[in-house]
């Protein structure tokens, strides 16, 4: 059966009678193309969201570091991550600082967090006796809020946050 049936198809491809493709097979083809274009379209804008909150991370952690450094040479926390020269500008966050006598605190907010997909972050520095702790917290969804508590060992503050460090 299977002799006859390549026959067969070999003889309708001589004669002419096939060529190309149907349109029903074209139809299925671009749909195909196009579910596997939407889902890697969603991926892709997920891993955009992730690269541009790891920007916030790598921020907010460069200034930490650099507020302890700050503050072991002046003995006071800097009023500004740009005091710290640390030569960052951020793009798609704003970077908030709360400064206190023995902490100061540092919020990443997105710039434009539903159109990038991205949380918010927080960190904070503090000093006791000669040592120095920091407290890292995100939100967990998009454009929510989040804080750090006003110790090290305080809870995050705000619906929905987690602590990262």
């Amino acid at each position: 059966m299977n002799k006859y049936w390549l026959l067969l198809r070999l003889c309708q491809w001589k004669n002419g009678r096939e060529k190309g493709f149907t349109l029903i097979e074209l139809l299925v083809t671009i749909i195909i193309i196009g579910i596997l274009t939407a889902i890697g379209m969603q991926n892709y804008i997920y891993q955009v969201g992730r690269a541009r909150e790891t920007e916030a991370k790598n921020h907010l952690g460069a200034i930490a570091r650099g507020q302890q450094a700050y503050h072991w040479e002046h003995g006071a926390f800097a009023e500004t991550p740009q005091q710290l020269g640390l030569g960052m500008n951020p793009k798609y966050y704003n970077i908030t600082t709360e400064l206190y006598d023995t902490y100061v605190k540092h919020q990443a907010q997105a710039v434009s967090p539903e159109k990038d997909q991205v949380r918010n972050y927080a960190i904070g520095v503090y000093y006791n006796n000669g040592s120095y702790a920091i407290s890292f917290c995100q939100s967990l969804e998009v454009n929510g809020t989040v804080n750090v508590g006003d110790t090290p060992d305080a809870n995050c503050v705000g619906p929905n946050t987690v602590r990262i460090k």
